[in-house]
């Protein structure tokens, strides 16, 4: 009620200023002086009693949407005091340090982290730095370090980097592996080349077995290049087509294809199929890719006169492919990474028997993307057994006889 008054003096005295023919100075004097004791009054009452800030209909008042924020993002963020006591850390930060409960430790467990932290505290500009943990899980995380504004503590956004760092090396590898292999045949290819222009006319006979030589070197090209496109196409998940897939047929098909190659080598080959065809989810190309290259990689490695069984069937909803060979087996330390890319128990005799080191690495890329896995049994000078377990959709109704074909 007390402000009602000045408040009508003041309108009052402005009417009159602007009404009346008067000296005006005065009047504008005495109005300046109630609107400034208008607004000491106002002053004064919010001091006694602070407006009170309530949500709106249209959203959380201002600090809980910036906790909320905070809590929702994938970074980790922490911030720690110049003495590297932790004061705050969002979600995403105390799972990926181990902090347990609504309370802070008055250390992080991990000293990397504080490490890269007080180093910035010190040079007080920021910094990024990949650090490795082993609490609570190995992992290497990504610290990107700001000091604050008045030099009290670090504010620090963590990123966990482990699979993008993992990537990168398997591409390192990979684009050094797949140089050096491509880097033999090319230069295979040259020399013979060579040798075959300067034999020509002095020593056709020689110039004939460079020019074979040069054939099969092409071939062995052309073999890595087929391999390195199906894995880069297998390493695309999106590329890859899904459909209702025949897998008898398929396993029947890529076998007959290759009895040509069993049987230069009076390798036995011989096919077991079920009595129903067994219909998987997934590529039809991919999973002839399977079946490819787990026979094909029996005959390379199985001598002459030797026996490859390929055996099709269902244990429980899943279909069982075995390939079965007859080898020169695979050593106990070596079956845990036969299926990693250009890996070769040995490298002289795979290069003798043309393999490219991809084909087994294909098969468990090809096996992963269809949601199944692959497993081997080996002892040396025995010979080797590959499995391969797929998720099957639907059995076909038509009913077909079991057959055992072999040559």
């Amino acid at each position: 009620m007390t402000l009602i008054l000045p408040i009508v003096i003041a309108v009052a005295l402005l009417a009159l200023a602007l009404g009346l023919e008067v000296d005006r100075a005065p009047l504008f004097i005495l109005l300046i002086l109630v609107f400034l004791g208008l607004g000491w009054e106002l002053k004064r009452r919010m001091r006694i009693h602070p407006a009170v800030v309530e949500p709106g209909p249209e959203g959380p008042t201002a600090p809980s949407r910036a906790d909320e924020i905070l809590e929702r993002m994938t970074e980790g963020v922490v911030v720690l005091d110049e003495t590297m006591r932790p004061v705050l850390a969002n979600g995403a930060a105390r799972k990926m340090l181990g902090l347990h409960g609504a309370g802070l430790p008055a250390r992080l467990p991990q000293d990397e982290i504080l490490g890269a932290a007080h180093r910035v505290l010190l040079t007080q500009e920021s910094a990024e730095e990949d650090v490795s943990v082993w609490y609570p899980d190995r992992l290497t995380i990504r610290v990107r370090s700001t000091p604050l504004e008045d030099g009290s503590g670090i504010i620090a956004v963590l990123q966990d980097a482990t699979e993008e760092l993992r990537v990168q090396q398997v591409r390192k590898e990979f684009v050094a592996n797949a140089s050096h292999e491509l880097k033999s045949p090319v230069a295979g290819l040259r020399a013979l080349a060579e040798a075959i222009t300067e034999a020509m006319e002095d020593d056709p006979e020689n110039a004939t077995r460079f020019a074979h030589r040069l054939v099969e070197e092409s071939e062995r090209l052309s073999r890595l290049i087929v391999d390195l496109l199906d894995l880069s196409r297998l390493e695309n998940p999106s590329l890859v087509p899904r459909a209702e897939v025949d897998l008898s047929q398929v396993t029947e098909r890529e076998v007959e294809a290759l009895r040509g190659d069993a049987g230069e080598k009076a390798i036995r080959l011989r096919l077991e199929l079920p009595a129903l065809p067994i219909s998987v989810h997934g590529d039809e190309a991919q999973l002839g890719l399977i079946v490819r290259n787990l026979v094909e990689n029996a005959i390379r490695y199985t001598p002459d006169g030797g026996q490859i069984e390929v055996r099709l069937g269902v244990i429980g909803s899943d279909a069982l492919l075995e390939v079965e060979d007859t080898g020169i087996g695979i050593p106990l330390e070596a079956q845990k990474r036969i299926f990693e890319r250009f890996y070769r128990v040995d490298k002289a005799r795979a290069r003798d028997h043309g393999g490219t080191g991809l084909g087994l690495a294909i098969v468990k890329h090809a096996v992963d993307l269809h949601g199944g896995t692959v497993a081997v049994e080996s002892e040396l000078g025995r010979g080797t057994t590959l499995s391969v377990r797929l998720p099957t959709s639907t059995v076909v109704a038509q009913p077909r006889t079991p057959e055992t074909v072999e040559n």
